[in-house]
């Protein structure tokens, strides 16, 4: 089981790790099957990507910097690699403000992620062992919670920032936005590593709406 977290859920917070060993196990096979299908889809790797400096422009920050990337490079989120048409070139101000969702919105985005698995995975499993899980995961959000506050006010300014700009189905500006570790940790369950990192997101400029990646989808 280790294994295959390490391998599909890289980037978690260690406290959803936590929440999903708390759920019984025959709900724990369906959770992990359709968020593997999920997560696997979304999920890119950490502190490996690179941009070339000629496509960038920064904005420095006290303590991180953030990089607005320009529509000339490409854009391959979720599987797809959004077309020249639908990208465009955030300006600072957008830039900006999307970095300040990050400071505010950061816990509320993360919490939204797993209520809205918890609540969609009720359609695969059994009533009973859904509701135990469920119950669980109740218990165990508080908890949640207050890690993710936590992160937002400590951990998030230990990464770099990097903004593209896309266009959804609605014409409505995105910002997807990838996070850059300024140094990299792991961290340990049961003898197993883990690299720490934080999920890519996206910002919704006309709503101010930060969302995890996997739910902002072109929609969002």
């Amino acid at each position: 089981m280790l294994d295959v977290i390490k391998r599909k859920f890289k980037g978690w917070k260690l406290s959803y790790i936590y929440a999903l060993y708390a759920i019984p196990s025959e709900t724990m096979k369906i959770i992990l099957t359709f968020l593997t299908l999920l997560i696997s889809t979304v999920c890119f790797p950490q502190k490996t990507f690179h941009v070339d400096s000629s496509f960038l422009d920064t904005i420095e920050f006290k303590k991180y910097k953030a990089f607005i990337v320009s529509k000339d490079f490409d854009i391959n989120f979720i599987g797809r690699r959004i077309p020249y048409t639908d990208r465009f070139t955030p300006d600072k101000s957008e830039a900006t403000a999307a970095d300040s969702a990050i400071q505010t919105q950061y816990a509320s985005a993360a919490l939204q992620q797993l209520d809205k698995q918890y609540n969609n995975i009720s359609a695969y499993a059994d009533t009973a062992e859904w509701q135990s899980a469920y119950k669980t995961y109740q218990e165990r959000r508080p908890k949640i919670i207050q890690q993710q506050q936590k992160d937002q006010k400590n951990k998030i300014k230990t990464f770099d920032r990097y903004f593209w700009g896309y266009r959804n189905a609605d014409n409505e500006k995105l910002i997807l936005i990838r996070f850059d570790p300024h140094k990299i940790r792991n961290y340990t369950i049961a003898g197993e590593s883990f690299v720490d990192v934080l999920t890519i997101m996206v910002y919704n400029i006309k709503t101010n709406k930060l969302s995890y990646a996997s739910w902002a989808d072109f929609k969002e």
